[in-house]
């Protein structure tokens, strides 16, 4: 539910006076000032139409299939903390960016999420399964041809798409990070962590 208020979000932003949005998105000068709101709001704002269907869609399909798995709460959580973390790396990697609007990064930290909490936990060769390891195949291959992109000579001609695939490949790290401590909570609630039941044995008395 938290991916598709998410993409509501986006789309409701999208519909404000330019006036308005421009307090929301990502602006060096504006943080500097201590606009700190907008290390979370810039993730909400787009410069494109196609970019805001893309990345809503994708918000909403994934946050759904994470909030399957995990609480609604620690979804919520796991997204404050890493939005800013995102544009603020961001900030520091970047000296030379002015302004900055997207949902990419988080797009691909749900899509990271979403997709190993399928494969871990669906039944092997399941369909869930085989969807995870489909959606992985696809997401690998979209970016890996967007490595290759960005690292050939033609590259620098799209600072754009750099600054997109920048912030995309810190989504996947912070989806990555995210879902290790998910996905640690969600087996320990569902005893399917080893390490827990065994604790679970040993908390129990013994049989006289």
């Amino acid at each position: 539910m938290v991916g598709v208020i998410f993409a509501i979000a986006c789309w409701a932003v999208w519909y404000l006076s330019p006036q308005n949005t421009s307090l929301l998105a990502f602006d060096r000068e504006a943080l500097a000032a201590g606009e700190w709101w907008r290390l979370w709001t810039a993730h909400l704002t787009h410069f494109q139409y196609s970019q805001l269907i893309l990345n809503s869609a994708m918000i909403a399909l994934m946050g759904l299939m994470v909030g399957h798995f995990t609480k609604t709460w620690h979804m919520l959580l796991s997204l404050l903390i890493a939005m800013p973390i995102m544009t603020g790396i961001l900030l520091i990697v970047t000296p030379h960016l002015t302004t900055y609007r997207g949902a990419i990064g988080v797009a691909a930290m749900l899509a990271m999420m979403g997709i190993w909490f399928l494969i871990l936990e669906s039944k092997r060769f399941s369909l869930g399964y085989w969807l995870g390891i489909l959606l992985l195949l696809l997401f690998v291959a979209k970016v890996g041809l967007e490595t290759l992109v960005m690292l050939s000579p033609a590259g620098n001609k799209f600072t754009g798409l750099h600054i997109a695939w920048l912030v995309q490949c810190f989504g996947v790290l912070a989806g990555l990070a995210f879902f290790n401590s998910l996905h640690q909570v969600h087996a320990t609630k569902t005893a399917k962590n080893k390490h827990y039941r065994g604790a679970s044995a040993q908390s129990r008395p013994k049989a006289r």
